[in-house]
């Protein structure tokens, strides 16, 4: 639109083609589109629930607006935002306001400022509310942050539109106000929070335990911390406690309201049905199955070595009674005995002979 490559003028683009620019405006300053939707009691704080056609608007933590995006799906309050955006990045690494196109975003709470939600016109067989601000009637027990929260809107938003209120505490069953129209039809309501017991000064008894205003115990903490656990406890400013307080019940509307729960079933006080819900602990998460250790594999026995056969036992020399060579001995008729030299039987025993002393005659002994 006016050939400017700027997120709003991308938003303001998308709307023309359309047929939603009177709903949406035409911008290009993000501030001045978020004044445009402050004006018309359409504004909602960075932590509200989004919808799907919602404007979302980024800061960096000064409160002003620099970046704006069109929500693809609705998202209930602490859950990240899916996002179409131009004039943006495709990773984190690149410019967010000021890129080279048009990209899908997930984008976490932290970097939101807020919603700007368009009266869209009604389409055929859409239930939505007309785009003019509409009345509501103050029922026993509510708050101005329970109507906002009831109507999708912020409490800044109803007293703007409200100037009688000079106190946002201060408003009275039966009292009129006017609130923003809501484009987005309400959803289903469901069954009730189950009958209620009877109450005595807006306190409830559950199974034997008094859960309200003037409610005391350890029970009370139980479900303060249950609530934190699950994602609703915005309104604790020093954690739970064991005595009933007005962020138990705010935070317990804020659970409510998750279930789908509106009106007097979402009015902060338990009912047997959301407390069964918030006390039931999640299932566990099975175990992955311990894969088997393998058996460790027993060490091989070693082969019994073969048992050597024994040396064969050296054969006696011939005797050698003069240590010199090889004789033998012959006894004579008279007693007298002779020493004759052997003559080698084989090389081994010639060689031997050559080496040892030899005597040339017949030695006789007597």
């Amino acid at each position: 639109m006016n050939w400017q490559p700027w997120c709003d003028m991308f938003v303001s683009y998308c709307a023309e083609r359309t047929g939603n620019a009177a709903a949406v405006g035409k911008f290009a300053y993000c501030p001045s589109h978020v004044d445009f939707f402050k004006s018309r009691g359409q504004w909602h704080g960075s932590q509200a629930p989004a919808r799907a056609g919602d404007l979302v608007f980024f800061h960096t933590g000064d409160g002003v607006a620099y970046h704006v995006g069109i929500v693809l799906a609705d998202a209930e309050p602490g859950v990240s935002v899916k996002t179409v955006e131009g004039n943006t990045s495709s990773g984190a690494a690149g410019s967010q306001n000021n890129g080279d196109g048009v990209y899908y975003r997930t984008r976490p709470r932290s970097m939101i400022l807020g919603f700007g939600r368009p009266a869209f016109a009604t389409l055929a067989g859409d239930t939505a509310t007309p785009a003019g601000p509409s009345r509501w009637t103050v029922k026993r027990g509510q708050t101005l942050s329970v109507i906002a929260a009831l109507c999708g809107t912020t409490v800044s938003a109803l007293l703007s539109l409200n100037p009688g209120i000079d106190h946002p505490d201060r408003i009275t069953e039966g009292q009129e106000l006017t609130v923003p129209a809501t484009a987005k039809p309400a959803p289903p309501r469901p069954a009730p929070d189950a009958p209620r017991p009877e109450r005595e000064a807006g306190r409830i008894s559950i199974d034997g335990r008094q859960y309200g205003p003037g409610a005391t115990g350890p029970h009370i903490t139980a479900l303060g911390r249950a609530l934190v656990d699950k994602g609703f406890g915005r309104h604790y400013t020093e954690g739970p406690g064991p005595r009933w307080s007005q962020a138990d019940r705010l935070n317990y509307a804020d659970f409510q309201r998750s279930l789908g729960f509106t009106g007097p079933d979402a009015d902060g006080i338990p009912g047997p049905a959301s407390l069964r819900k918030l006390l039931t602990p999640a299932p566990a998460k099975a175990k992955p199955a311990r894969p088997e250790e393998p058996a460790t594999p027993k060490p091989a026995q070693p082969t019994p070595a073969k048992t050597a056969a024994p040396p064969e036992k050296a054969k006696p020399a011939p005797a050698d009674p003069l240590g010199e060579g090889l004789w033998t001995l012959e006894k004579n008729a008279d007693g007298s005995i002779t020493f004759r030299p052997v003559k080698p039987t084989s090389k081994k025993d010639a060689a031997r002979a050559e080496e040892a002393h030899v005597v040339p005659e017949l030695v006789t002994a007597a």
